[in-house]
């Protein structure tokens, strides 16, 4: 234990090759159930502020800051006038509590009987958050060594440099970390972080440490679990929280940007894997919850036989072969022949299966439809070359120019950057769940199930790359 103070559409079909990466060391990362965007579709009037007051709440904190500035300047009617501040401070002021505090207290005594007073509560409890002290001693349980080290050294790296950029604000705070991948007991390492005076845990982040956790542990301080456990929808233990990088928060906000782009009819494409069909439950629940409907849904498993495959999906016959001199008479006949029940594509694909099935997607005429993916296709290293076979998909991943400012490319980091802001600010969370934080892997909201997720930006893949 240390301590510390402080188009290639060129293809050569026939002979495409598939090399797989192995997936064991991420399966173990993932859990086995369970931001703001840059450019968000315009809202009509009517559907933006005839809402229930939470959704227009939601609505419009997808808009982006100078959109919401622009609206309130533009703005006669005094009840969405007020709308909009409220959006406006509540961005402006997220990442320092105290002062996002004031500002609501000074919204209130404006606009008292405004129906946005339901998203926090009263004054008391607002001026009793304001005197809310931050932990002192932070224990943190991660593997620092064997299958898992690497991600537990990205993490570990990520943290600290969220916690040596705020020592000016917390000098006496102390984080002292205990190394998961050298014991058998989780439960009795978090004991002993207990007893050595930590008064807020962070960890662990192997999904089977988290469940045993969950289920042999009487958490005595607040602690946040790197990953999510099987827990269906019941509540989570009091004092146990759990944040970590959900790929159903990706597929809820392909479908709610999509259907907010006027889409409603969808084909999905996913792997016949736990994880495809983990993620198109998911995806499919939230779609059909906000009037999308599912037209098909291909699973895919060997990518041999992509070309035909695609081909038939798409209903294009494959006895009508393009010609290799361009022929546009030619090419409009087969454009035509394509399905055309669908307005838009969601993607479930690792990267290099996404390189092979959106190039033939648009090779097949379906390069006029817009296709949402999840992070899962884009690595996060730049690469001109290869992604340029992704270039127009739709990825709703972390906000990667906030990671590239910091010369930091990688997720794992992030969750460590955040795991630490989140240490920190928990309790403002709780008491304001409908005005998030704004962290390096998204807006962070916690669930009535004391589950973090995460808000995110969606954003085109242009030139290689995402931003």
């Amino acid at each position: 234990m240390k301590k510390y103070i402080v188009p290639k559409i060129l293809l050569i079909i026939s002979i495409i090759l598939f090399t797989g990466c192995s997936t064991s060391t991420f399966s173990a990362l993932i859990p086995s159930s369970t931001g703001e965007a840059s450019t968000p579709a315009p809202l009509k009037k009517t559907t933006l502020w005839n809402n229930h007051p939470q959704q227009l709440w939601e609505n419009l904190q997808v808009i982006s800051l100078s959109r919401l500035k622009n609206m309130a300047s533009n703005h006669p009617d005094a009840i969405q006038h007020a709308w909009i501040q409220l959006a406006i401070l509540s961005k402006q002021k997220e990442a320092r509590t105290n002062d996002l505090i004031k500002e609501l207290i000074n919204w209130r005594t404006r606009y008292p009987t405004h129906p946005a007073n339901v998203l926090f509560p009263n004054d008391t409890t607002l001026n009793q958050l304001l005197s809310s002290p931050a932990p002192q001693h932070l224990a943190v349980l991660l593997p620092q060594q064997g299958e898992f080290g690497s991600s537990g050294q990205k993490i570990r790296e990520g943290l600290l440099s969220t916690y040596y950029a705020s020592l000016s604000q917390n000098n006496k705070q102390t984080i002292q970390f205990y190394d998961t991948s050298q014991s058998k007991n989780v439960s009795a390492l978090y004991q002993q972080a207990v007893s050595q005076g930590a008064d807020f845990i962070i960890g662990p982040l192997i999904k089977q440490q988290v469940e045993q956790l969950r289920q042999s542990t009487a958490f005595v301080i607040p602690t946040l679990a790197l990953n999510y456990t099987t827990n269906g929808h019941r509540s989570l233990p009091s004092h146990f929280y759990e944040f970590g990088l959900l790929p159903e928060d990706e597929a809820s906000q392909m479908a709610g940007r999509a259907q907010e782009a006027g889409l409603s009819q969808a084909i999905i494409i996913a792997p016949r894997t736990a994880w495809g069909n983990r993620l198109v439950s998911a995806f499919s629940t939230k779609w059909q919850a906000i009037g999308g409907h599912i037209q098909e849904t291909w699973y895919y498993s060997s990518p041999n036989h992509f070309n035909e495959q695609i081909a038939r999906l798409l209903k294009v016959s494959m006895n009508s072969n393009k010609k290799l001199i361009p022929d546009n008479d030619s090419d409009n006949k087969l454009a035509q022949q394509r399905r055309h029940d669908f307005d838009v594509i969601f993607l479930f694909a690792q990267p290099q299966e996404a390189r092979i099935i959106v190039p033939l997607l648009k090779y097949y005429y379906a390069n006029n439809i817009p296709i949402y993916a999840t992070s899962a296709v884009y690595t996060g290293r730049i690469n001109s070359i290869k992604n340029a076979d992704l270039n127009g998909v739709i990825v709703c991943d972390i906000p990667w120019k906030k990671q590239i400012m910091n010369n930091q490319e990688d997720r794992l980091y992030a969750v460590g950057q955040d795991a630490y802001l989140l240490s920190q600010a928990l309790p403002r969370l709780i008491l304001l769940p409908s005005f998030p934080i704004y962290g390096s892997t998204g807006a962070l909201t916690l669930s009535t199930q004391h589950q973090i997720h995460r808000r995110l930006p969606c954003i085109a893949i242009h030139n290689g790359r995402i931003g």
